[in-house]
């Protein structure tokens, strides 16, 4: 049996245990600040989510209302490393079972206790087994956990506190694929149907759902019977305000406390304001064009060969993007210029040097390949509008003159995000299209952005060459810290050389509150955590 520390080479986090005081009432002061522990929190959010179930997927918005309700058997800190949060611990008994030791004394918002009994239901749900025994249907899920981690072959109740998993090969990732899952109740969900987990969630989180009105606002109480610290302020208002300018002023107006997603040019004017506090954080949103370089003979693309299946094509068009006026320009220094396929803020992330700006040389390497003057490149791109924000649009727009420059004929189709989806689902991006998206994780581990080239999933265009294949699997059954590190930064490395996609930036997300917030802390996860934060009274 393995070390803890050797087995998975990121603290010894089974021995993180935070000291909490379940149901204990709120303070009313903050550091000697008084505060209003009866407030009620607003925060203006660009967009609603559809619906609750976290098995349809994480995404940068949903997350935000689903990590409200639901918790994970791994928590996260603020300075984003993994704590415990519905497990205890979590370790490896040998190199092909991981055990989770529950917190005690948990329930769900109606009073279901959690236990082994929840998980065992979540992880049937995860990889879509079991499922008759329950009595409930399947749901589309965001993620097919029985295609992306098929090594996890089963999982078994060893008391009402204890469960172990299963694997056919060492899975040293395991504790975090699986545990940042967000976790649902068993018997409610099969008494209720898994329908009713979209519009009336009941998590074990610190606040409940209280009212919904759709594309306006989701209205949340504190949970008083919360396991951890409860939170400071009795309700929580998640107002939707899709246009930035109409955010600000409402923040201006006293409407609402704070907001996310402010423009760039907007958060240098507001930094200036002794009425507003202004923060960025470093996110895990690596915002991309992913192109078709899928080959006929391994996947259907239309009968003909993608566009973009030669190296030398996409590593042409990264050497187009010039990053540096971007980040300048558009987003007044708040993106990064990320050349690795990895978040920097991901562990295991490995710095790569950024694509230069070399249209010169993008240009020959067009000519090596074969695209000419007489037989140009051409690109259908689709993107999704008002989806990522003012910033991302006006980059991909900046990006299609840059590829333009380089003798590329790019056509741009605007669509809303759900058809895109779509047609990523379908499979029928035609030979020569690609599409604008921002890549984000529910993981902490490295391995959730590299394995992106090796399961079909919406964003694999570009599978991996038999020698990045299995340079990525080797990463994945890596035991050995220090060894799995060298093998992630050899393979950050290549995937760059390799250039499955046109990297466009990584981006450092700003917010805005008013000064009567205390202890806003932006995370580097993809939802906003509201359980330490007050309202001066």
């Amino acid at each position: 049996m393995r070390s803890l520390p050797r087995a998975i080479g990121w603290l010894a986090l089974a021995a993180l245990v935070l000291p909490l005081v379940a149901g204990a009432a709120p303070p009313t002061s903050v550091d000697g600040v008084p505060i209003d522990p009866d407030a009620e929190l607003i925060v203006a959010l660009t967009d609603d989510t559809t619906n609750m179930d976290p098995r349809l997927g994480m995404g940068s918005i949903r997350s935000n209302y689903i990590r409200q309700v639901f918790d994970s058997l791994v928590d996260v800190d603020r300075q984003g490393k993994p704590v415990p949060g519905l497990a205890l611990s979590w370790k490896p008994v040998n190199d092909l079972t991981w055990e989770f030791a529950l917190r005690r004394g948990v329930t769900f918002h109606d009073g279901e206790p959690f236990n082994a009994d929840t998980v065992l239901f979540n992880l049937d749900r995860m990889f879509r087994k079991n499922l008759d025994r329950w009595g409930i249907k399947d749901v589309p899920a965001g993620t097919s956990f029985e295609k992306v981690y098929p090594f996890v072959t089963r999982w078994e109740k060893v008391d009402d506190l204890t469960v172990r998993v299963h694997t056919s090969e060492p899975a040293p990732t395991l504790w975090d694929f699986l545990g940042r899952e967000p976790l649902v109740p068993w018997a409610w969900t099969i008494k209720n149907g898994v329908e009713a987990l979209n519009d009336k969630p009941v998590g074990t989180g610190p606040w409940k759902l209280s009212a919904w009105k759709r594309k306006d606002h989701m209205l949340f109480e504190r949970h008083d019977a919360y396991w951890g610290a409860p939170p400071l302020t009795k309700r929580l208002r998640l107002q939707v305000i899709p246009e930035a300018a109409a955010r600000i002023a409402a923040l201006r107006a006293g409407q609402v406390h704070l907001v996310e997603a402010v423009p760039p040019l907007d958060a240098d004017v507001l930094g200036k304001n002794p009425a507003v506090r202004v923060v960025t954080s470093v996110q895990k949103l690596a915002c991309r064009l992913y192109v078709n370089g899928r080959t006929k003979d391994t996947y259907e693309s239309g009968g003909r060969d993608g566009a973009f299946a030669d190296p030398r094509t996409r590593l042409a068009l990264n050497l187009a993007v010039n990053r540096e006026a971007i980040i300048t320009k558009i987003f007044y220094g708040l993106a990064l210029a990320n050349a690795s396929p990895v978040a920097t803020v991901a562990y295991g992330y490995a710095p790569q040097p950024a694509y230069p700006y070399d249209p010169a040389r993008a240009k020959a390497l067009l000519a090596e390949v074969g695209w000419t003057a007489a037989q140009p490149l051409v690109m259908q791109l689709l993107l999704p509008a008002k989806h990522y924000g003012q910033a991302f649009d006006e980059t991909v727009g900046a990006v299609v003159e840059m590829l333009k420059a380089i003798g590329v004929q790019v056509t741009v189709q605007t669509l809303d995000f759900g058809t895109l989806l779509q047609t990523l689902t379908k499979g029928t991006l035609p030979p020569n299209g690609a599409f604008a998206a921002c890549r984000t994780s529910n993981n902490l581990d490295a391995d959730d952005f590299v394995r992106d080239w090796a399961t079909t999933t919406l964003v694999n265009w570009t599978p991996y060459p038999p020698d990045l294949l299995g340079l990525y699997q080797s990463t994945r059954r890596q035991v050995d810290p220090k060894k799995r590190l060298a093998a992630l930064a050899e393979l950050q490395q290549k995937v760059r050389e390799w250039a499955p996609v046109v990297s466009l930036y990584q981006e450092k997300k700003a917010y805005a509150h008013a000064v009567r917030v205390l202890q806003f802390v932006p995370t580097q996860e993809l939802n906003m955590d509201f359980r330490g934060v007050a309202l001066k009274r």
